[in-house]
């Protein structure tokens, strides 16, 4: 009888250590993230249990590609990525069996598919690494996957309210586009970012600055196709902006400012009471916790002369939050119908055997755990900003973060020469 106890508490005692929230099982990584200790980081996560587990596949790869990216590793990083895409594309036809499983045990325990805006930034921050490693034009082909996400999700009512805080996936698809010489599809890209902004943004001075710096864009190149039609309407809405010439404009130097900021929400679970027919329970549900940080913008100096600061062209943070509770309800819905399950079989175990109804109900309890999975590495928003330069000429960039320590070097451009300069901080 001794040894039966003992067996029960010891298994009971295991289960409840097993059942920690993957936020809390990262703790460590991202304390070496957010102090740059970026092969630290690597380590860890290479060591750690969800790095052998099937259903956290395609998570691993998303938090080991930003590893990666950090140090530049761009090669690595967009292999991870492009690795997790793949993986998440084959998970929507063959994941019904683990899907199914979850009901039983819990949500953590079915293969991670990754929230919406999840979905849309893996192959933008593939191309992003992809341009900054000189590689256009595989950075052209993450761009139309990015776009065929997006068509999949804006097709969708429920996800619009995610896609509205996403400009820059649009804008920068406009960048690559350009660099290409696809001056049409950059219109068309342009025009979606604009459109993205009228249909989610209030007029106010931050968010005039943003539309001008789209407006800007789009403008010039609608006079170099001569696309009076989108000319007139620009005029219609008395943008009062100037732009020069394109004629001019592809014989000067150019420097793209990326600049993500902060640290994406993470998710930790919440207590839901539920009530069912004999007894009361709570549900465990993730929510996203927001983690403050100082740095809001990056101010640009060209010879020491200040020429803008970097907007905000994605709002990750606000992205997952959107993501999280467009599917709460029919979640909840899941998780109460696996909680009364679980209820139902603990009193039936109970009624036969009290010590063994214990244990099943300190299980049921201890498994009843929130799913706190998400791509945690991840900036809380994205920024840019677009310089001109004379060409053949020696200048001094200088990003300051609004209180951090400035970067700085000397750059020299040829005529048409595009240089992508990003950069994080967390702070």
């Amino acid at each position: 009888m001794f040894l039966k106890k003992t067996g029960t508490f010891l298994f009971i005692a295991l289960i409840l250590t097993s059942c920690q929230t993957y936020t809390n099982e990262n703790e460590k990584i991202r304390a070496d993230l957010y102090n740059g200790k970026y092969n630290e980081a690597i380590k860890k996560l290479d060591d750690s249990s969800f790095s052998k587990e099937k259903q956290n596949y395609s998570l691993f790869l998303m938090e080991k590609g930003m590893l990666l990216y950090l140090q530049d590793n761009y090669k690595e990083a967009v292999s991870s990525w492009v690795n997790s895409d793949k993986h998440l594309d084959e998970l929507y036809t063959t994941s019904i069996s683990n899907t199914a499983s979850s009901l039983i045990i819990n949500d953590s325990k079915s293969d991670y598919t990754g929230e919406v805006h999840e979905r849309v930034l893996l192959p933008i921050f593939s191309s992003l690494a992809l341009f900054a490693n000189k590689d256009n034009n595989n950075a052209i082909a993450m761009i139309r996957r990015t776009n065929d996400i997006k068509h999949e999700f804006s097709t969708k009512e429920k996800y619009k309210n995610i896609l509205k805080y996403d400009l820059f996936s649009s804008y920068f698809s406009g960048l690559m586009y350009e660099n290409k010489n696809e001056w049409d599809n950059a219109i068309i890209e342009y025009k979606k970012a604009l459109n993205n902004f009228n249909e989610s943004n209030k007029n106010t001075d931050s968010n005039q600055q943003i539309q001008n710096f789209i407006l800007k864009d789009l403008a010039r190149l609608a006079e170099y196709r001569k696309r009076n039609d989108i000319l007139k309407e620009i005029d219609t809405n008395k943008q009062n902006i100037k732009w020069i010439s394109h004629d001019k404009f592809v014989k000067m130097g150019e420097i793209y400012v990326v600049y993500e900021s902060g640290i994406s929400p993470i998710k930790v679970p919440k207590n839901i009471p539920f009530v069912t027919d004999k007894t009361y329970v709570n549900i465990s549900f993730p929510e996203y916790k927001q983690i403050p940080y100082k740095n809001h913008y990056s101010e640009i100096f060209i010879n020491d002369i200040l020429v803008g600061k970097t907007l905000v062209f994605a709002e990750i943070g606000k992205m997952a939050k959107e993501s999280l509770e467009n599917r709460k309800a029919a979640d909840l819905t899941k998780i109460a119908a696996r909680v009364i399950a679980k209820d139902v079989a603990t009193r039936k175990i109970g009624e036969q055997n009290p010590l063994a109804g214990l244990a099943a109900n300190i299980f049921s309890m201890s498994t009843e755990v929130a799913d706190t999975r998400s791509w945690t590495t991840l900036p809380d928003t994205i920024q840019i900003y677009r310089i001109t330069v004379t060409p053949n000429k020696e200048f001094t960039l200088k990003i300051k973060p609004k209180f951090g320590s400035p970067i700085e070097q000397s750059i020299t451009l040829n005529a048409g020469e595009k240089k992508l300069i990003r950069f994080r901080t967390f702070d």
